[in-house]
């Protein structure tokens, strides 16, 4: 009897050394930094693509994870500014990423908001500008994140170089500068010009919400809703919703008449 009760104890505790040892093994497996992988996302305030937006991240930013849900959201710590909010676990991984930094080579170039010369510009880049790559497609177009203000747009890779001090090539395909960047927007084209724009699912400001637009983000019209509602798509992601035209969606050629104003003075167009 004696033997069996030892017996009985030393599995017992057999057994609670190896569930501790299993929990160890798996906190040492958790890592502590994790990357965003969309080249732009959202930290929210709750665990809802609804939520108050708290900060925008940017491909390759650092997160340390602070909790998590069975849903696939978990709270993150953005490690440069010590923000907490709440991001989708799909898009976060445990691979560092590690972004080169470019470096613009001609004396002006483009940002565009499609990897095409047709398509408007509302921003221009200068020899030297600093730039992130994140995507590319087979017409050796960039999708890039310029490091000065955070903006997205695309660049020909030719334009671009890692060795800051590299002059322009005409034969690598850098050529002069346009004469005008400020081309003809179609028809259909909005852009946001208020810090944030939420698209709804109805045309009315209590109908539930399905997509948080931000500054400068660029959207098609679809349709009329009434006299002050717009059915715009948001072409990064193809979401669709009702806008208001008076809270702060305007036509492109007001964007272009703030281009060179005072930062000081942008939000007035929102107003």
């Amino acid at each position: 009897m004696a033997h069996r009760k030892l017996f009985s104890t030393w599995a017992f505790l057999c057994l609670l050394l190896l569930v501790n040892s299993c929990i160890w093994f798996k906190a040492r497996q958790t890592p502590e930094i994790y990357y965003t992988t969309p080249p732009v996302t959202y930290l929210r305030e709750l665990p809802d693509y609804a939520s108050l937006i708290v900060a925008t991240l940017y491909h390759g930013e650092q997160v340390s994870m602070v909790s998590s849900q069975e849903d696939d959201w978990c709270q993150v710590k953005v490690r440069h500014s010590q923000q907490v909010g709440w991001l989708p676990r799909p898009l976060l991984s445990e691979e560092p990423i590690h972004l080169k930094t470019y470096y613009v080579q001609a004396n002006e170039v483009p940002l565009r908001d499609a990897p095409q010369e047709e398509v408007s510009s509302r921003y221009l880049l200068h020899r030297g500008d600093k730039v992130s790559k994140l995507i590319e497609n087979q017409q050796d177009w960039w999708r890039v994140l310029v490091e000065r203000d955070k903006r997205l747009g695309w660049v020909p890779a030719a334009v671009v170089s890692l060795n800051p001090m590299e002059k322009a090539n005409p034969e690598k395909g850098i050529t002069a500068p346009a004469k005008a960047i400020f081309q003809p927007a179609p028809p259909n084209s909005y852009y946001v010009a208020t810090t944030s724009l939420k698209l709804h699912l109805l045309p009315l400001a209590s109908s539930q919400v399905v997509k948080v637009l931000q500054f400068n983000d660029a959207v098609e019209k679809v349709s009329q809703s009434g006299p002050t509602w717009l059915k715009v798509r948001y072409p990064e992601t193809g979401a669709q919703g009702e806008a208001s035209q008076q809270i702060g969606i305007c036509r492109p050629h007001q964007i272009i008449q703030l281009a060179f104003i005072h930062p000081e003075t942008k939000g007035d167009l929102a107003r």
